[in-house]
């Protein structure tokens, strides 16, 4: 039986090559601290960190009979780096994911506003329009008018006006999801307090 106190990270990886679980244990104690503190330096959470490093070494023990590993330290940092970057990368997924969810949740509830104050809010809105976009759209969608008989009165194309209603309703979907997004932060603020 071999004793890996004081040998090499080349003594070390022939061991774990050959399966050593000896070999493995004597890696783990030289190298968990300062992969742990690398860890922890980049995510900045000491328990997600302890789960990072934990499967590290699970990894490097799994796959031991196919590495080619020279510089062991370096190979261990690398390794954490990338799980660090899948950790944040999943992190913000979650977060982006999350914040979609809150925002569906917000489009979905039903808001109870009498018509005359939402016309007064889409005509206050529509008034920063180009004045054809406003027109085109106030009587298309508003007034109920057939999109032809809007551009027959504009002297526009038909296909030029739907242009004009389609880029008005991506401008309030905009401007609707930050308002919502603006909910969600305040009242989240206002929760937490």
């Amino acid at each position: 039986m071999t004793t890996y106190t004081h040998c090499d990270d080349q003594g070390l990886l022939t061991g774990l090559g050959k399966g050593d679980e000896q070999a493995f244990t004597a890696i783990y104690k030289r190298y968990w601290k300062p992969m742990y503190f690398l860890a922890c330096k980049r995510i900045q959470q000491e328990e997600e960190a302890r789960e990072i490093i934990q499967e590290v070494f699970y990894t490097l023990w799994s796959k031991r009979a196919i590495l080619k590993i020279d510089n062991l330290q370096g190979y261990l940092a690398s390794m954490v780096r990338y799980a660090v970057y899948r950790a944040l990368s999943k992190e913000k997924r979650k977060k982006e994911y999350l914040l979609k969810e809150r925002s569906k949740e917000m489009n979905t509830i039903p808001i109870d506003i009498d018509n005359k104050q939402l016309l007064d809010l889409l005509n206050n809105y529509t008034e920063k329009l180009p004045e054809k976009y406003r027109i085109v759209f106030l009587h298309h969608k508003l007034l109920d008018e057939p999109i032809e008989s809007v551009a027959h009165k504009m002297g526009i194309s038909p296909r030029t006006a739907e242009g004009y209603v389609a880029r008005v309703m991506s401008l309030i979907r905009t401007y609707y999801q930050k308002v919502s997004v603006l909910i969600i932060v305040l009242s989240e603020v206002f929760l937490k307090k």
